[in-house]
């Protein structure tokens, strides 16, 4: 089952490469139908990565890639904190810093982040995809668990495609969450988790809607049977001129079992590059709409894009 669940992380970017090589063969032939993405007026992908809420690792990618230049390489560090009772009569907090690393070579991009957590509940809350949290079982203990510790890796692959007769963007990806939490933090499932699934955004001057969709499949414990699942998102970015944005949307994912309920919530953001420098800073908020949710949650975070600080030298 491993093994399947790896091969269909990879569809899409197999898809891409095939898609790729399609379209090259296209222009060859009729002056090509498509296009490279061209980043200046970039579209825009889920500050959540459509997998679940969004992440001090999520957020600073989607808004760097606003701006972003046809090869890029960025780099950021988050904060966020969260909490809610998820339906029950106690409260669970997440603390979460993450190091984010993306790389963007023409359509292709890579990218991978590694969270620090500190979660006090009294319920059973595991490391999800891109250092969000999977709530699995509400409240287990009599009294709340204090677990805190690097939880997994998560590393991702998209392909973006832009047709060149119309301004729509379409991105394809994969994520991987790897199981590389100590089993003592209390963090991880100790399972690998992956997701596939796409981004559709097309920019009409300041504004950028989008709408995205992904589908999780998460790796069974000893314990407890997690389900797999839809998660999506869909909202639009307003550009305050060629280096300040802002963004709204609405996140869904299906809960990972059948003790919690699905996740609804709205996010706003904000994010500026610094004046005269390669760092961007962000600020982001959320408000839930479900017991699946945390009732909400605020983040920070600063990034560096490095190509733009090695070209300044």
């Amino acid at each position: 089952m491993k093994q399947l669940l790896v091969v269909v992380a990879g569809l899409p970017l197999i898809a891409c490469a095939v898609g790729s090589a399609e379209a090259q063969q296209s222009r060859e032939g009729n002056e090509g139908a498509f296009q490279s993405a061209r980043f200046e007026t970039t579209g825009l992908t889920s500050p959540s990565s459509a997998t679940s809420t969004v992440s001090p690792s999520t957020v600073p990618q989607t808004f760097s890639r606003l701006d972003d230049s046809q090869t890029a390489l960025a780099l950021s560090l988050g904060t966020s904190y969260a909490s809610g009772k998820f339906g029950t009569g106690s409260t669970t907090t997440i603390l979460t810093s993450a190091l984010g690393a993306r790389l963007r070579v023409s359509n292709w991009t890579i990218s991978a982040s590694l969270p620090w957590m500190r979660i006090r509940s009294r319920s059973t809350v595991f490391t999800g995809i891109d250092a969000t949290p999977v709530l699995v079982a509400p409240n287990l203990t009599s009294r709340s668990i204090v677990s805190d510790g690097f939880g997994d890796v998560t590393l991702g692959g998209s392909y973006s495609i832009a047709p060149k007769a119309t301004p729509i963007e379409i991105e394809l990806s994969g994520r991987a969450k790897i199981n590389t939490a100590t089993k003592d933090s209390g963090l991880s499932s100790g399972e690998n988790d992956y997701s596939v699934g796409g981004d559709v955004s097309v920019p009409l001057g300041r504004v950028t809607p989008f709408a995205s969709f992904s589908y999780r499949f998460l790796g069974n414990t000893a314990q407890y049977n997690l389900r797999d699942g839809p998660a999506g998102s869909a909202g639009a970015s307003y550009s305050l001129g060629h280096q300040s944005y802002l963004l709204a949307s609405y996140h869904y994912s299906s809960a990972a079992t059948h003790l919690v309920n699905d996740a609804h919530e709205i996010f706003g953001g904000a994010s500026t590059r610094i004046s005269r420098s390669p760092l961007r800073l962000t600020a982001y908020a959320t408000a839930g709409l479900s017991d699946g949710a945390p009732a909400a949650s605020g983040g920070l975070a600063l990034s560096i894009d490095v190509s733009r600080a090695t070209a300044r030298r």
